[in-house]
């Protein structure tokens, strides 16, 4: 059987609250939280395991130099907040995480899911899976945006960012305030003001009660000026 058959087999990737039964999501506790609100601070221990049920949140690092970076987000889709770190059997979380919008998650006990995967093959896979694609896409972003100015930086997010929600439809509206752009690529939300008004200028990007809109056709200009 070719590689491409077997990877069909196993077709489950994603980990988030769809994929629970139950029983164990029983065991948690829904909580709400409001826009701005820190879900878990980095360097605490993993006691707990969030699986978002609705809204979005940022994942952010400080680092020796002073500067905090965003560099996640996180929604319905792809939205579990620990399980990384539970999975490496780290006793810290590595990025401290905040509400971006009003955030509906299940907080359950991390000991339960752990158990639960290990004990189920089939979660196992996924998990495998998650952690890989995790590593995969790091390795290949790793550094880039050492390499670009504030102009291409931003190019480079707002394609990421259509790329990662184009299934909403026709047009993606970007619903990231400035500031939160600014801490995800490293440069200051005074740069992302001046950046976002070039691409208005030169019709990279839409612009609809303030907030950017992006499609298909205006990807590929972005993407065609960003390695122009």
């Amino acid at each position: 059987m070719t590689l491409e058959k077997l990877w069909e087999n196993y077709k489950g990737t994603e980990v988030n609250l769809s994929v629970f039964p139950e029983e164990i999501i029983k065991q948690g506790k829904v909580i709400t939280y409001p826009p701005r609100k820190i879900i878990v601070s980095r360097g605490e221990f993993p006691t707990y395991l969030y699986f978002i049920k609705s809204g979005r949140s940022l994942g952010s690092r400080d680092y020796a130099d002073g500067n905090q970076y965003s560099y996640f987000q996180l929604d319905k889709s792809n939205g579990n907040i620990g399980l990384l770190e539970v999975l490496a059997k780290n006793d810290q979380y590595i990025a401290t995480v905040m509400s971006i919008t009003e955030m509906v998650a299940l907080r359950i006990e991390a000991g339960i899911i752990y158990q639960y995967i290990m004990e189920n093959p089939d979660m196992l896979r996924r998990c495998i899976t998650f952690v890989a694609r995790d590593l995969y896409m790091r390795s290949g972003n790793d550094g880039i945006l050492y390499y670009l100015d504030g102009l291409n930086r931003l190019r480079y997010y707002l394609i990421d960012y259509y790329e990662t929600h184009k299934d909403s439809g026709e047009q993606i509206v970007v619903t990231a305030e400035y500031q939160d752009i600014a801490r995800q690529v490293g440069v200051s939300a005074r740069t992302i003001g001046r950046s976002i008004r070039r691409l208005k200028d030169s019709e990279e990007i839409l612009s609809v009660n303030k907030k950017i809109v992006l499609t298909q056709e205006k990807k590929e200009i972005l993407f065609q000026r960003l390695w122009s």
